[in-house]
């Protein structure tokens, strides 16, 4: 419906010309008179004689001499009737009787009256009598008071109309109202439909809403439907034609008859529970479908434009509460979910040694850079007995929680079979049993275990797939590589150890993939030929050597995001 500009309203806007006609032919027939109705600008909007129409009501309403309960004009003994119906009911009615002095003219009264204001008696008395005769033309008097009670009628319907649109709309702002502030979804749901189903004046109401992974509309709210026709079966989406229609931009859909449309799944079910005409209003948001708005008639009902629109609007709110609740109730769950990794992410930093061990002959030095919260890379110090320490670097494939998961259970099996395992290859054998039996086929783990003698500076070692450490020895670089496979994936697969004998002023470096698969702006790596240059540097300290290989990883990438944990231990012999 288009709306009307304030500030360019005409008469036509108001009443059609038909009514306009018919209001000025009966003033004209009752006041004796020629008469037209023009708009603002002067234009003539009606024809000045009276249309056929006109004149063949005077002579049926002349001629009619009917009973009271008559619904048109007409005349019953000395009155003339004209009753007053809105929306097919009698409201009332217009009474006219003839007055039997209304022809007559008092001729003492006018003789002193002309003679006050001094006009001729016999010109007055001539034209008083013209009026009075052309008053007394009853059949227009009657045409011009049923006019007067259809006017009334028409004002009081109009009335009636309006009350019952601000019924509406309120109970619908009542309904926007609830939806937005809805912290009980399922409560103001259920309300909703019996708000719906009040105002709208329908037998039931419900909201479905669709579950794409089985193929169904699932019902979320229901108002006066019984569990029997609620247990007939389920709905299905592929299936359900009408709602599909109503999730169309089209946004609804309405049955006539449930009981013999074909589109309708369960028309028995529909008879039995007593309801005739449905209608469906589509219920999305931003675009997604969520779910369908149903209306359910005990007899056959029309919905107009304005009830559609109205039903629309309750749909579309009633979506967007149960769509922003759906993305609140995720908030507070990614919210204790976050909780949660933080407190994990702590526990997995307590693992991680705080700082390097001081022993005698060594000095050690550490970095790690988490990617996220919670890591995949590993690296430790053991403390073993008769002047050794285990040295462990590991990553674990993936990221974030289930790494960190992995990762914990590694660092936690290296420890156990460290102190108790004297062969290196015999732990690697172990860590990979474990790992075959309690990951994915696509989880695996990188790992370097040495196990350094403080007092013969032999390093014994054995990686599994892990980048080879180096060793910077006057400025030759030693790789300490491997054939060994990555853990995790073939439960029988056989490890070797290896040793180097390491000399004071060698610089051993063991580092994870993020540091070589770091990447800058241009989608090019750090790559193992800027490691070695930026390692070869060497420094005076363990730290030294750590922070410059650091640092020149740092001003390769820029501000690009790193997308990897970054680790690396340095150990230099004193």
């Amino acid at each position: 419906m288009a709306l009307l500009d304030s500030d360019k309203l005409e008469l036509t806007d108001f009443m059609d010309l038909p009514t306009l006609q018919e209001i000025q032919d009966s003033f004209a027939a009752v006041a004796g008179v020629k008469a037209t109705i023009t708009d603002a600008a002067g234009n003539v909007l009606t024809q000045p004689n009276p249309t056929s129409e006109f004149l063949r009501k005077q002579k049926a309403i002349a001629a009619a001499d009917a009973d009271e309960n008559m619904e048109g004009p007409h005349r019953s003994g000395g009155e003339y009737i004209a009753p007053i119906i809105v929306n097919n009911q009698r409201l009332g009615t217009i009474r006219m009787s003839a007055d039997a002095k209304a022809g007559a003219v008092d001729d003492e009264k006018l003789a002193a009256w002309a003679e006050k204001y001094g006009v001729d008696t016999k010109q007055i008395k001539s034209l008083a009598t013209q009026l009075t005769r052309a008053r007394n033309t009853r059949p227009a008097a009657i045409q011009f008071l049923f006019l007067l009670a259809n006017a009334i009628a028409r004002l009081c319907f109009q009335e009636f109309q309006l009350r019952q649109r601000i019924n509406e709309l309120t109970a619908v702002y009542n309904v926007t109202m609830m939806l937005a502030d809805a912290r009980d979804l399922q409560k103001v749901l259920h309300r909703t439909v019996e708000v719906v189903a009040e105002v709208m004046n329908v037998k039931a109401t419900s909201i479905r809403l669709i579950d794409e992974e089985n193929d169904e509309l699932i019902i979320k709210a229901v108002h006066n439907l019984s569990d029997g026709y609620l247990a007939k079966g389920p709905v299905r989406l592929s299936r359900a034609e009408i709602d599909r229609v109503a999730l169309s931009p089209k946004g609804f859909e309405y049955v006539r008859d449930m009981a013999t449309d074909p589109r309708v799944q369960y028309p028995q079910e529909a008879g039995r529970e007593g309801i005739v005409s449905m209608l469906s209003v589509g219920m999305r948001y931003k675009g997604k479908a969520i779910g369908v708005l149903r209306l359910y008639t005990a007899m056959e009902q029309n919905f107009s434009q304005l009830r559609i629109a109205m039903m629309k609007a309750v749909a579309a709110q009633a979506a967007a509460a149960i769509e922003n609740t759906r993305l609140l109730t995720e908030s507070i769950e990614a919210e204790a979910l976050e909780k949660q990794v933080r407190m994990a992410a702590d526990v997995q930093q307590r693992m991680i040694p705080q700082e390097p061990p001081k022993l005698p002959g060594v000095d050690i030095a550490s970095v790690y850079v988490p990617c996220f919260e919670l890591g995949g890379d590993l690296y430790d110090f053991i403390n073993l007995p008769g002047d050794n320490l285990g040295l462990v670097m590991a990553d674990v494939s993936g990221k974030g929680v289930p790494a960190s998961l992995i990762m914990a259970s590694v660092r936690a099996f290296v420890r156990a079979q460290a102190d108790n395992v004297y062969y290196l290859y015999e732990i690697m054998r172990r860590i990979n049993l474990m790992l075959c039996r309690d990951t994915k086929p696509s989880e695996f783990v990188t790992l370097f275990y040495g196990v350094l003698d403080l007092n013969s500076r032999r390093l014994t070692y054995s990686n599994a797939g892990h980048p080879p450490p180096l060793v910077l020895r006057k400025g030759k670089l030693i790789e300490l590589g491997s054939d060994n496979m990555v853990l995790g994936v073939v439960a029988e697969e056989p490890y070797t150890q290896s040793f180097i004998d390491l000399q004071i002023g060698d610089i051993l470096l063991m580092y994870t993939d993020g540091l070589a698969d770091a990447m800058n702006f241009k989608q090019e790596t750090f790559g193992g030929r800027r490691i070695v240059e930026a390692f070869s540097k060497g420094g005076d300290t363990a730290d030294a050597v750590a922070q410059n290989i650091l640092w020149e990883m740092r001003r390769f990438v820029g501000l690009t995001r790193r997308v990897d944990d970054v680790t690396l231990v340095v150990v230099k012999l004193t």
